[in-house]
């Protein structure tokens, strides 16, 4: 089972990353050409396994917070009122790289039980309802950090033929939702993410399997990050807080944890 994923379209990049026409920044276009997806699989036992579905996008692009200058203090965020900002609009969060994914855990049926969809650094999980032919909303969790706090949509719906889970990859930043809207992920400062009907991207025409027991291809081996290194940080980043204008590059597929784990198949 793949997914059909709604793109609101690439950003805007800077313009000195993207002087070479030919750059893996600019992307593939799903609308132009069979764009792949990367099945990792991770067998459990006979019909038990797992899969993480991860999807690569060549930029992320940051969020824009308004901020006071405070000098050597660094900018401090500031609420906004009726869509004015009253200070200096920055954006923060910019990488290059950006892998997102979502997961399905088969216990023994040709049907997958349930779902996890990954949002930045929170996720959902999903139980499946064959006979209404939709995943519904089960419990979340947030990997990382303590100021996440997303509201997920209750359910996935699927594509009338194929029953593929339609997924909705966000404005820029390419977090997935089950879901189109306006969703709040980040309490303090305010981050939002937008998704909508773009373009969508057919998943399931391309799909490259990584099998744990198998041979897997040497980019595979590649342990480190797929991206920059951060800059222009806060000057409380040195404090262990993690706010830079451009962040780190994500890390690849195999330095990533499962979000199911063998030990949850049914024996």
């Amino acid at each position: 089972m793949q997914i059909l994923l709604i793109s609101q379209g690439i950003p805007t990049f800077k313009e000195q990353l993207l002087e070479n026409t030919t750059s893996v920044l600019y992307g593939q276009n799903p609308n132009t050409t069979t764009v792949p997806v990367y099945a990792h699989v991770t067998q459990c036992g006979h019909k038990h396994f797992h899969v993480s579905y991860w999807l690569f996008f060549p930029f992320s692009q940051g969020k824009p917070i308004c901020t006071l200058d405070m000098g050597l203090l660094g900018p401090l965020p500031l609420p906004v009122f009726n869509n004015r900002c009253f200070g200096t609009l920055k954006e923060f969060g910019s990488h290059v790289g950006d892998w997102e994914h979502m997961s399905l855990m088969f216990n023994g049926y040709d049907e997958p039980e349930e779902m996890y969809v990954s949002v930045h650094d929170a996720g959902a999980f999903y139980r499946v309802r064959s006979k209404s032919r939709k995943f519904v909303f089960n419990r979340q969790e947030v990997r990382k950090g303590f100021l996440q706090k997303p509201k997920f949509p209750e359910v996935v719906h699927l594509t009338d033929e194929g029953n593929h889970p339609v997924l909705f990859a966000a404005k820029g930043s390419h977090g997935l939702w089950t879901a189109p809207g306006k969703h709040k992920y980040v309490r303090i400062p305010r981050l939002y993410d937008d998704s909508g009907y773009g373009f969508p991207w057919k998943t399931w025409l391309k799909v490259e399997v990584l099998n744990s027991s198998k041979k897997l291809p040497i980019w595979m081996q590649y342990y480190g990050k797929w991206g920059n290194q951060r800059s222009k940080c806060h000057p409380l980043s040195k404090m262990g807080l993690q706010i830079c204008q451009f962040t780190d590059g994500p890390t690849g597929i195999p330095m990533k944890q499962h979000d199911f784990r063998c030990h949850n198949a049914t024996n």
